[in-house]
């Protein structure tokens, strides 16, 4: 039975921000506006903070301003919510695979009246996954304001 971890990036390294929901056949149009240097620094750290490339926030901001409304897509909170929904999704599928170990391990011990010698490696992997699933919930309530 193999540790099978969903790979999570290493603490402070960074990742690429998502771009804007495409379209096909894709956007045509281009606006290449200038900046100096501290306003596109201000831009790129804002594009940053809510996982977009600055590309993608300043499209968002324009589109938002244009229109008069609010984009949800500039919400700082909507990245923090979204790397927990991956955390989340990452602990439904590790706990459905522990599943699997254990009712094989019920099956085994059905059959030959002994549990298999890979249980206490199963319940231990049970165990590390129920601890990785309470940080995140412990990491979500203390984002809650």
């Amino acid at each position: 039975m193999a540790d099978q971890t969903t790979p999570t990036p290493e603490a402070g390294a960074r990742q690429r921000g998502r771009d804007r929901r495409h379209l096909y056949p894709g956007r045509r149009a281009r606006i290449a506006p200038t900046f100096t240097e501290t306003e596109r620094a201000g831009i790129v750290s804002a594009a940053a903070a809510v996982g977009l490339t600055p590309t993608g926030f300043c499209a968002e901001a324009a589109l938002a301003a244009a229109h008069g409304i609010r984009s949800t897509a500039l919400d700082p909170e909507r990245e923090t919510l979204a790397e927990v929904q991956t955390r989340l999704f990452a602990a439904v599928v590790a706990v459905n695979r522990i599943g699997t170990n254990l009712n094989q391990a019920v099956a085994a011990f059905h059959v030959t009246g002994q549990p298999p010698p890979w249980l206490e490696r199963a319940v231990s992997l049970c165990e590390r996954r129920m601890r990785r699933l309470d940080e995140t919930v412990a990491s979500l309530h203390d984002r809650l304001p």
